[in-house]
């Protein structure tokens, strides 16, 4: 318990690094005990899931539309039917018939085809897309319905081509973990001095040896396990993860397992 008090009195003494040490210590211990969280937030911020896929459809005047639209909007993964692309058709269509004159006669009215844009919802994975695709194809009738590729919003293609979004896609939640380890470990060299101080001071007046490092150890002993007990509660702990947090920790931690003497500057 003393160790450990000593883990709280050298956080207090430096409030900005103590808390960043704290705080980066907290995060990674998380981000490790709670990976497949992690993974599922990286996976939700990558461009194809941060907006709606969509493909449009064209359907004759032998469906029913009102019919079609109620099914197709009731399929699990589809976000809306929105129709305005048809609107938008049809005043584009509107504007170049009347370009070309009142001697221009249509062979085939806009009224009979009916355009609409399905919009899905962005969690899905490809597949479903893809099944959903063929259950509304199927839903209208393939001799009478006319389906285009599945899209994504052009932000999507902006946002793909960013160096973060690059980064997230080919590490995952592994990217992000090595970012939390870096910050934890310059966190971990500007709080150190904190540690080495106080311990000197005990060490020399109570005769004790490596506080210090008895202190880190405290601290981050509680730190894993209370996000372990947290993982454990949640689901999400893997004995791997654990392994490499430990790692991390008694990596840095062993060169607090010295005798320092104070330094004169």
């Amino acid at each position: 318990m003393f160790y450990l008090k000593e883990f709280c009195k050298s956080i207090g003494d430096s409030v900005f690094r103590g808390f960043s040490f704290f705080f980066f210590s907290c995060l990674l211990a998380f981000s490790l005990t709670h990976r497949p969280w992690v993974q599922q937030i990286v996976e939700k911020v990558t461009p194809e899931k941060m907006v709606n896929p969509y493909f449009s459809i064209v359907i004759d005047q032998t469906v029913d539309k009102e019919a079609f639209l109620a099914k197709v909007s009731s399929l699990p993964g589809v976000q809306f039917v929105d129709d305005k692309v048809n609107q938008q058709a049809q005043e584009k269509l509107n504007k170049l018939v009347a370009e070309l004159g009142t001697d221009y006669q249509m062979t085939a009215p806009s009224e009979l085809m009916t355009a609409f844009k399905v919009v899905m919802n962005q969690t899905i994975s490809v597949e479903t897309m893809q099944f959903i695709k063929a259950q509304v194809e199927r839903t209208g009738g393939k001799d009478h319905i006319t389906s285009g590729a599945i899209r994504f919003p052009e932000i999507a293609k902006s946002m793909s081509g960013h160096p973060v979004y690059s980064f997230l896609k080919h590490s995952g939640s592994w990217g992000i973990i090595a970012i939390l380890a870096l910050a934890w470990m310059i966190s971990f060299w500007l709080c150190y001095d904190v540690f080495r101080t106080r311990s000197y001071l005990i060490e020399r007046f109570q005769r004790k040896k490596y506080v210090a490092a008895k202190s880190i150890a405290s601290g981050l002993g509680v730190v894993v396990l209370l996000f372990s007990g947290l993982g454990i509660f949640n689901g999400t702990l893997k004995v791997f993860d654990v392994i490499i947090l430990l790692m991390v920790f008694s990596v840095f931690w062993t060169f607090s397992m010295q005798d320092w003497k104070w330094r004169n500057n």
